[in-house]
């Protein structure tokens, strides 16, 4: 039996593998020569590591996110004014335990990679808050990741309601 999680879990892995594979295609050609399977590796890892920190997130959970985030971490949520640390990071894991009703579904956009920094970008769109109010909330966002260690870590980050566009 399918729970309420697994089934949007598939559906967010249906909807971005599918989306991967067109972007892939098209961003292997601005890609260095003998860099494709490097960037190609590196773009599944991090974006497995995306939704992995949403999975977490959907059941009122920052664990793994907070797992993941490197020394001097710092990112700027769209509710929040301005940019926070780890210490926000654990706030709002706090204020989200027992909430987990939110419903979203991520799009993979592109992937920057130099060296051992990659920004990773997509786009979400909520249909249910963590609490179970009805949502239509699109958001970009942005995550800037390092490897520290040998690991890729989160260091930054930004998301934005997506503004009105013609």
């Amino acid at each position: 039996m399918m729970t309420r999680f697994s089934s949007l879990a598939l559906a967010i892995v249906s909807l971005t593998v599918s989306g991967m594979a067109s972007i892939g295609d098209a961003r292997a050609q601005s890609v260095p020569a003998g860099e494709t399977e490097r960037f190609e590796a590196v773009q599944k890892e991090l974006w497995a590591k995306e939704l992995a920190i949403y999975e977490g997130r959907s059941r009122g959970d920052l664990s793994l996110y907070l797992a993941s985030i490197a020394d001097n971490y710092i990112a700027w949520p769209p509710f929040n004014d301005v940019p926070k640390g780890e210490d926000g990071l654990k706030d709002t894991g706090r204020k989200m335990q027992g909430k987990t009703q939110e419903v979203l579904k991520m799009t993979y956009l592109d992937l920057a990679l130099n060296g051992d920094t990659a920004v990773i970008y997509y786009k979400t769109h909520r249909t249910r808050m963590a609490d179970g109010t009805p949502a239509d909330q699109h958001y970009e966002v942005t995550h800037t990741w390092v490897r520290q260690n040998g690991t890729w870590k989160v260091l930054g980050g930004m998301a934005r309601q997506r503004p009105a566009r013609d």
